[in-house]
């Protein structure tokens, strides 16, 4: 039996365009961000607590969909960074709430400024319209794929 292979290269696949957009994405922020000492996931944790700051631990792992022991290692780090601080919940002893630290907000309006460049920048080449379209597509990604 006969198996034919399409030798089309990876470039035929979604997720391999999807990657490889999605590398040049975070070595953008990787580059942007490493002044701070902060990674683009931990930015987007910072995202979430400039947002609501004083989060529950549980709240904020769902919000950057983060499982809680990886949230751990990475507060653990931003904690050290001088980011973040936790504390215990006082209506709920078995909860931890996360707060953001002076630096965090003293850096929060460069590090947003370096990500709205940068969607500035890919918008530029698109119509309102197609943008609107992609954002929509990529919503609509994310749910299937859950």
């Amino acid at each position: 039996m006969s198996h034919e292979i399409n030798h089309a290269g990876p470039t035929r696949y979604i997720c391999y365009k999807l990657s490889k957009v999605m590398r040049k994405v975070q070595r953008y922020y990787e580059n942007n961000l490493a002044p701070y000492g902060i990674t683009p996931v931990q930015f987007y944790v910072l995202n979430a607590l400039w947002q609501n700051d004083g989060m529950k631990f549980k709240d904020l792992a769902k919000s950057v969909n983060i499982d809680g022991s990886t949230l751990t290692g990475i507060l653990d780090r931003m904690e050290r960074g001088g980011y973040v601080e936790r504390r215990d919940d006082p209506e709920d002893r078995r909860s931890l709430l996360v707060f953001l630290t002076d630096k965090a907000r003293k850096n929060g309006t460069a590090m947003i400024e370096l990500a709205e460049k940068l969607d500035r920048e890919i918008r530029e080449h698109f119509s309102e319209e197609d943008f609107n379209v992609f954002l929509k597509v990529l919503g609509r990604l994310g749910d299937i794929l859950d």
